[in-house]
């Protein structure tokens, strides 16, 4: 895929005319996916795949296009060369982007990561195999993903990396089921199997008869993946400068100091410990570390290209929102989660997240599967679904009892077009006064 890049770019710089420039964003994976229904394989199939944004900039203005590439030099040429043609005929029609720029010449970098991956069979035979006898409905995603950028100054980026992820449900019946993630880099069976099991001895809690809750607040441990939910929602403006400028940040109150979060809590864009590649589509690198809330107080925004350009700031994310999401653990240990929840509930997963009040930074949505109630610090039944709606000042602020010393990487999932390099790196919460409303 990388001579793919470098071939494109070779082309397209002979296809510029005087004044011309132009920018290249590659996008490319060569991936494994499977996906299962009562524990077999209903479909699988391999997808190796690569597209190429084409900016061509002349004056201060600039249009793009995205092609597909095939990998044969000839043909992709003749696409480049066509594509060209055209952006050429558009250039003159659309008004100058005083917020657009591109990297400088001396933006270089190599960034190769990478993983020992599964066989299939073998993925397969360790998940099927540990859910021998039980309806295991999930996906599996494995191979490579690459990103690049090439530029008409000399600029070149290449990020690769090997990665799989495994996203699955054991079910009891109608809507009681249990949940699991595994991911990452580097492929260990017996890491997934113990997964696995564990999902399986929180079914047999599943098929005790469910229990209703009235509406009320309750002392509730939030698994990584729940915490994930409520803090995604927050992410889509909470962290963007512009956001922050334009004062439309759900965390507006955090920003102005007028509230503080716990002390124990820390949040990075943390791009080094992520999938994502470390430069911006426009070719700008990126830190390896940016602090977002750092002991409970605001510490820092994410900046696009266009609020770099407009606030006079450093390039710093290649979106204004998280990629790489981190936050750093606590001192509970996760197997002693619910003996500290003593009477109350453990909340695997949430669903449905949306903001309900922007001034109070609060998020709604419901819970699902895997909710349990606890009493005297053992689970003994499921809880029907109910909603939720919290602010996050409360739930990380003077709520917040602990975070787990042990973390969870969960990737996303996502395969629209093409599969994802977002992901997060989080802890779970044991938190008080948990709002359920109906």
């Amino acid at each position: 895929m990388r001579a793919s890049l470098e071939r494109a770019a070779v082309a397209l710089r002979g296809l510029l005319q005087p004044g011309e420039a132009f920018t290249a964003w590659f996008e490319g994976e060569d991936s494994d996916f499977v996906r299962l229904n009562g524990n077999r394989i209903r479909q699988a199939g391999h997808v190796q795949q690569q597209r190429l944004t084409l900016d061509l900039i002349r004056d201060q203005r600039h249009v793009r296009t995205t092609l597909p590439l095939s990998g044969d030099a000839d043909a992709d040429t003749a696409q480049l060369r066509a594509a060209t043609t055209q952006l050429r005929t558009l250039l003159p029609q659309v008004p100058p982007d005083p917020y657009h720029a591109c990297a400088g010449p001396d933006s270089n970098s190599e960034d190769l990561r990478g993983g020992r991956l599964p066989g299939a069979a073998e993925l397969l035979e360790v998940l099927t195999g540990s859910a021998d006898g039980l309806d295991l409905v999930g996906h599996c995603a494995s191979g490579r993903l690459c990103r690049g950028f090439a530029g008409s100054a000399g600029q070149w980026h290449w990020f690769e990396t090997e990665s799989f992820s495994l996203d699955w449900s054991l079910y009891h019946r109608a809507d009681k089921a249990v949940k699991g993630r595994y991911a990452g880099r580097h492929w260990d069976s017996e890491a997934l199997a113990s997964r696995v099991h564990g999902t399986r001895d929180q079914l047999e809690i599943m098929a005790c008869a469910p229990m209703s809750l009235e509406p009320g607040n309750y002392r509730v441990f939030l698994a990584p993946a729940a915490l994930m939910e409520i803090l995604s929602v927050i992410a889509w403006q909470g962290f963007g400068l512009r956001a922050h400028r334009t004062r439309q940040t759900p965390l507006l109150q955090l920003a102005d100091g007028k509230i503080a979060l716990h002390p124990e809590v820390n949040l990075d864009e943390h791009c080094a410990g992520g999938q994502a590649p470390r430069f911006s589509p426009e070719g700008f690198p990126l830190p390896d570390r940016t602090p977002l809330i750092a002991g409970g107080q605001h510490a820092g925004c994410l900046a696009d290209l266009r609020s770099s350009r407009e606030y006079g700031v450093a390039v710093n994310a290649a979106a204004e929102r998280p990629e790489s999401l981190e936050m750093a653990p606590g001192t509970l240990a996760t197997e002693e989660a619910a003996r500290a929840v003593g009477d109350g509930l453990l909340v695997s997963d949430l669903w449905y997240g949306n903001l309900s009040d922007r001034t109070r930074c609060a998020v709604t949505g419901m819970t699902r599967f895997a909710c349990l109630r606890v009493v005297d610090g053992i689970p003994v039944a499921p809880v029907d679904p109910m909603r939720f709606d919290v602010s996050l000042y409360e739930l990380l602020g003077e709520n917040l009892l602990g975070l787990t010393r042990e973390r969870e990487r969960i990737v996303d999932t996502g395969t629209y077009g093409q599969r994802s390099t977002a992901s997060a790196l989080l802890p779970g919460a044991l938190v008080r006064d948990f709002p359920l409303t109906l």
